[in-house]
C-alpha cells in the first residue's frame, strides 16, 4: 500500500482482479467510497466489507478505513504474498545445489543473491538490540535443512546452514542493520565491505554461498559467481529488471582464478515475483525505453554475411541478395514492413518452414538463426526442470548400435597440420580475385515533403552519390592483422607483397583491412580442416564405458538437445 496527498487524498493498493477465468494482481489508486467488488471485476472475495470509509496520510500513521476493517501500510490482507516469497526461497535453494552439483570438481564457487524489501524481513532486533533471524533467514534455513537431507544433495552438506548464509546492509552508528535506498554515504560503506570480501567470496574454503541485500541498483555491487538472483520484492524503476540482470552477467571465474567460457555453465536464473513473460516483456520494454535499443526488428542487411558456395567457392550472400531475403520474409508475414519479427515467425511449431524461393533454400537454418538472434526469447529463457531421457534398451541392445558404439568409442588426441607455403598461395590467389575496395560513399537526396489528406508524402528531387577521400593517417595494417589471423608478420608481409593490390589501402583502410583478414581466415580454416589428424590414446583410459548407459539417467540440461 502507498498514500498520496499532493493532489486530493488517495492510496495505491494492489487488488486481485479476476480475468477470464484467471486472476491477477493489478494496482489502483483509490479515494474515498471506491470500492473494491467493482474493481476486481465482481470478484467474490471482494463482495462485502471493501468499501474505503476513509484514508489517512499522517507519517508514521497511514492507513486505509475498509468496511470490514483497518490496513495499515505495507500490511496485506487475504493475500498470497508470503506464500510466494516462500516458493522463490525454495526454489532459489534448490536451483544453487543443483548448479553445485553441476560443477562439483571444477573449482567453480556459487553464489545466490537475495534482493529484500527492508531489513526487518532477514534481521530483527529485541528491545537490549540483540540481533535476531527475519522471517527470510527463517524461511531459508527451515528450506535449506529440508533439501539438504534429499539424497541428492547429502554430499554438499559441508558446512552449518547458519553460516551458508548473511547479509550485507547498511548499519546506524550502534551497528543495528537499517534501510537505505542505494545511495547514502552508509551504502558507500557496505559496498566498500562487499568489494573487500570479493576474493573471500569465491574461496571454496569460505562457508558464505547465500547473501542478502537491499539494494539491487548500486554499480559494482556484483560478484562473477553469482549464478541465481532472487528478487523478494517488486520491480519498480524502469531500470531495475536490467541492472538487477547486471549483478549476475559476469563470466565465472575458477580457482585458479581464469574466466569460464562454457555456456553450459554461463547460466544465469532470475526468481522474480512476477510472471516470466511479464519479466521479458518488462525487461524489454526497460531496454527500448533506456537504451534505444529495438528487439525483434530485422534490418534489411541482416543476413549479407551469410556464406554461399558460387562455383565451388564460399562468399557472402552480399547487401542485394539480403534484402531480396528481406523481401520474401515480408510477402509471407514472418516480418512486417519496418522489420519487426510478427507471430507467424515460430520455428519451434511442428513442421515449420520459411518457404523461401529456390535460390535461398539451402540458408533457410541459417536465416532462422539470424531471425531467433533479434528476439529477446533466445537470450532470456524460461526455466523448466531437466528433461530426464532413460536408455532405449531395445536400440541399446541392436548389434547395429553395437558397432557403432565400437567405432566411436575410442579417446583421441588430435592435431592440426597445414602448410604456410599453402597458405600464403591460397591466401595471395583469393586476395588477388576479390571485389575491388572503393572509397566510402555517401548517398545525397533531396525530397518535397506534402502534407494532404491522405497523410504525408514525399517526391524526390535529386539524388546522387559523394566518394570521400580518405586523407587521414594510414594505421597499422600488420598489427592488425595479426590481431584479426594471430600470424606472424613475415607471412602477412608474403601475403600482402604477393597480391598486388596493397595500393587500395590508402583509399579505404578499414574495409580493406577487413576484406583480407576475412580472407585469410577463411583459407586458414580450409586448411585446419583438411589438416585435423586424430590419434588413439595408448595410456591410461583408452575407450569410453557403455557402463555409463547402464549406471545412470541422462539429463537433458541443453536448449539444443532434440530427444529421438
Amino acid at each position: 500500500m502507498e498514500v498520496d496527498n499532493k493532489s486530493g487524498i488517495k492510496a495505491k493498493i494492489k487488488v486481485q482482479v479476476q480475468d477470464k477465468g484467471s486472476v491477477k494482481e493489478k494496482d489502483f489508486w483509490v479515494k474515498q467510497n471506491a470500492d473494491l467488488y467493482t474493481l476486481s471485476n465482481e470478484r467474490e472475495a471482494y463482495r462485502n466489507g471493501f468499501e474505503v470509509l476513509d484514508i489517512s496520510c499522517e507519517p508514521g500513521n497511514e492507513f486505509i478505513d475498509f468496511t470490514s476493517g483497518r490496513l495499515y501500510l505495507g500490511q496485506e490482507r487475504g493475500g498470497i504474498t508470503d506464500d510466494l516469497i516462500e516458493v522463490q526461497i525454495k526454489n532459489t535453494i534448490k536451483k544453487h545445489l543443483d548448479k553445485e552439483l553441476q560443477l562439483k570438481g571444477k573449482g567453480i564457487k556459487v553464489l545466490s543473491l537475495f534482493f529484500v524489501d527492508k531489513v526487518a524481513n532477514y534481521r530483527i532486533y529485541d528491545a537490549e538490540g540483540k540481533p535476531a533471524k527475519g522471517k527470510y533467514a527463517e524461511l531459508f534455513e527451515h528450506h535449506y535443512n529440508e533439501l539438504i537431507k534429499l539424497p541428492q544433495y547429502q554430499e554438499l552438506a559441508v558446512f552449518a546452514v547458519d553460516k551458508l548464509h548473511d547479509g550485507y546492509f547498511s548499519a546506524d552508528k550502534k551497528g543495528v542493520l537499517k534501510d537505505t535506498n542505494g545511495s547514502t554515504q552508509a551504502d558507500d560503506d557496505t559496498y566498500a565491505k562487499i568489494m573487500r570480501n570479493k576474493e573471500q567470496l569465491l574461496s571454496m574454503d569460505e562457508p558464505l554461498k547465500f547473501i542478502f541485500s537491499h539494494s539491487a541498483l548500486r554499480e559494482g555491487w556484483d560478484n562473477p559467481n553469482v549464478f541465481q538472483i532472487c528478487v523478494l520484492r517488486e520491480v519498480g524503476s524502469t531500470k531495475e529488471r536490467r541492472q538487477t540482470l547486471g549483478r549476475g552477467l559476469r563470466l565465472p571465474v575458477n580457482a585458479d582464478g581464469e574466466r569460464v567460457k562454457d555456456d553450459n555453465i554461463n547460466k544465469l536464473t532470475v526468481i522474480a515475483r512476477e510472471s516470466y513473460a511479464d519479466f521479458a516483456a518488462g525487461l524489454q520494454k526497460e531496454y527500448e525505453e533506456d537504451c534505444g535499443v529495438t528487439f525483434g526488428k530485422v534490418p534489411k542487411i541482416a543476413f549479407s554475411k551469410l556464406s554461399v558456395v558460387v562455383d565451388e567457392e564460399e562468399k557472402p550472400l552480399g547487401r542485394k541478395a539480403s534484402e531480396d531475403v528481406w523481401s520474401e520474409l515480408v510477402s509471407k508475414g514472418f516480418v512486417d514492413t519496418n522489420g519487426k519479427i510478427q507471430p507467424a515467425f515460430n520455428p519451434s511449431k511442428e513442421g515449420f518452414s520459411l518457404g523461401l524461393s529456390e535460390q535461398f533454400a539451402e540458408q533457410e537454418a541459417e536465416i532462422i538463426t539470424v531471425l531467433q538472434s533479434y528476439q529477446l526469447e533466445r537470450h532470456i529463457k524460461k526455466d523448466e526442470e531437466p528433461k530426464r531421457l532413460k536408455i532405449n534398451k531395445q536400440i541399446f541392445l541392436d548389434p547395429e548400435f553395437e558397432n557403432l558404439w565400437n567405432t566411436i568409442k575410442h579417446r583421441t588426441t588430435y592435431q592440426v597440420d597445414y602448410s604456410t607455403a599453402t597458405l600464403i598461395a591460397n591466401a595471395i590467389k583469393s586476395i588477388t580475385e576479390m571485389e575491388k575496395i572503393e572509397a566510402v560513399k555517401v548517398s545525397y537526396r533531396e525530397d518535397i515533403v506534402g502534407i494532404e489528406k491522405k497523410g504525408v508524402t514525399t517526391t524526390n528531387t535529386k539524388a546522387n552519390e559523394i566518394k570521400i577521400e580518405y586523407t587521414g593517417i594510414l594505421p597499422d595494417i600488420l598489427a592488425y592483422l595479426q590481431k584479426e589471423t594471430e600470424l606472424t608478420r613475415a607471412t602477412l608481409v608474403k601475403i600482402l607483397s604477393g597480391c598486388n593490390r596493397i595500393a587500395e589501402f590508402a583509399i579505404n583502410p578499414q574495409k580493406f583491412m577487413d576484406a583480407v583478414a576475412s580472407i585469410i581466415n577463411r583459407e586458414l580454416h580450409k586448411l585446419m580442416i583438411d589438416g585435423i589428424k586424430y590419434e588413439k590414446l595408448t595410456t591410461g583410459q583408452v575407450e569410453w564405458s557403455m557402463q555409463l548407459f547402464r549406471e545412470e539417467e541422462l539429463k537433458d540440461y541443453f536448449e539444443q538437445c532434440l530427444q529421438v
